[in-house]
């Protein structure tokens, strides 16, 4: 909960700029707005038993300077999130990429929210220097399935990846850094959020892990929108807008990538 509370000091002034989105609907119940979303970073994971993450958090924003609607987070998987999005089990995935294969869904994209970058890391004592990530794609890397990766051109299909690279395809990131140092892989891609996260818990993996000296991919995390959603993408983007001008995403975004040193 202490990450929630978090979001509203500045409130206050964000619920007066939004203040068109509530009057009109004091007399009625809010709309239902459900939000998909899944294990990534600190996008939304879990700590200990209960749901945390950038996700819930921005939720809860989005909730406190309006009332017309009422966003719900709806729990998907990576690879269940388009199928259950084209299935009308909720409105928007949020925070993902527009570049993570959604061509072919009827989806719309909202403004970008945050912007996010996966790295490259290794053992650091088996690296000689930033170098030896100049051949990377050679090497055995270790992977989520279901994720999107710059070196494959963001084709997650197994088979595809499979037949085309070394790869090793993983349940979560958690398992790919501790598959990585074991042993069982080259290399490993994890978001810079989850590697922030994962020095502030256990700082002595810092000096275990060598981050490469270029990311995978960085990329613009927006919402996609069924375009059945119930809340149109031009009052999303508002709403985000308030947020923004408050100041409160690059806040709250920026103090969940503390730890951690580049990109």
């Amino acid at each position: 909960m202490k990450q929630v509370f978090r979001w509203f000091g500045n409130l206050m002034g964000s619920a007066c700029l939004a203040i068109a989105f509530s009057a009109d609907a004091k007399a009625k119940d809010p709309i239902n707005v459900r939000v998909g979303s899944y294990e990534y970073g600190v996008v939304y994971f879990y700590d200990g038993d209960q749901p945390a993450g950038f996700a819930p958090e921005l939720i809860a924003a989005l909730n406190a300077i309006q009332s017309t609607y009422f966003f719900q987070l709806v729990e998907t998987s990576s690879r269940r999130r388009y199928r259950d999005l084209a299935a009308g089990m909720f409105d928007m995935v949020l925070l993902e990429s527009s570049d993570w294969e959604w061509d072919d869904q009827n989806v719309v994209f909202s403004d970008p929210i945050v912007t996010e970058h996966d790295l490259y890391v290794a053992r650091r004592k088996d690296i000689p220097g930033p170098s030896w990530f100049d051949e990377v794609t050679s090497r055995n890397i270790l992977c989520v399935l279901g994720f999107h990766y710059g070196f494959s051109g963001f084709n997650s299909n197994p088979d595809y990846l499979r037949d085309n690279f070394n790869v090793s395809l993983l349940y979560n990131e958690q398992q790919v850094l501790e598959e990585l140092l074991s042993g069982s892989g080259d290399v490993g891609i994890v978001s810079a959020g989850f590697l922030a996260r994962t020095f502030q818990a256990q700082p002595e993996l810092a000096e275990q892990v060598f981050i490469g000296p270029k990311p995978d991919s960085s990329y613009d995390l927006v919402s996609v929108m069924s375009e059945k959603s119930v809340i149109p993408v031009n009052e999303f983007n508002d709403l985000i807008r308030v947020l923004h001008t408050s100041g409160n995403i690059a806040k709250n975004w920026r103090e969940l990538h503390q730890n951690l040193s580049k990109p």
